[in-house]
């Protein structure tokens, strides 16, 4: 009864670390900066199909600036997929989105890849 009780106590102790771990392993967009000329955020995309960011659009043009190296897998609503290839450091510039089309982001790394977005309004 005595060793019972201990396991039930452990886990309900590791209950909220397991769940806080978990909640910091979400990908996630974290906003940085918004105005009437750029909204700023950045993104950290998690490995594993999973952890995929879902299925969105952009309706303007961007810069993302790499903020680790990485590579993203695109795949937009109609089946067609690209890679991005990410170094770390460098900027690339984004068109908005054909109308119409939304894309998710997949993390084809074995690491968090993290990311600023400046999106131009």
């Amino acid at each position: 009864m005595n060793r019972y009780f201990m396991t039930v106590l452990f886990g309900l102790l590791m209950y909220p670390v397991t769940a806080l771990y978990a909640e910091e392993q979400a990908t996630k967009r974290i906003e940085q900066f918004t105005n009437n000329k750029v909204k700023v955020w950045q993104t950290i995309i998690y490995p594993t199909s999973t952890k995929v960011l879902p299925m969105h659009r952009h309706d303007h043009e961007r810069v993302l600036v790499a903020l680790t190296d990485g590579v993203l897998k695109i795949t937009n609503n109609k089946g067609a997929v690209h890679y991005l290839n990410l170094k770390k450091n460098k900027a690339y510039y984004l068109t908005q989105d054909v109308p119409g089309e939304l894309h998710n982001d997949e993390n084809m790394s074995n690491h968090p890849i993290k990311v600023m977005v400046i999106e131009l309004n």
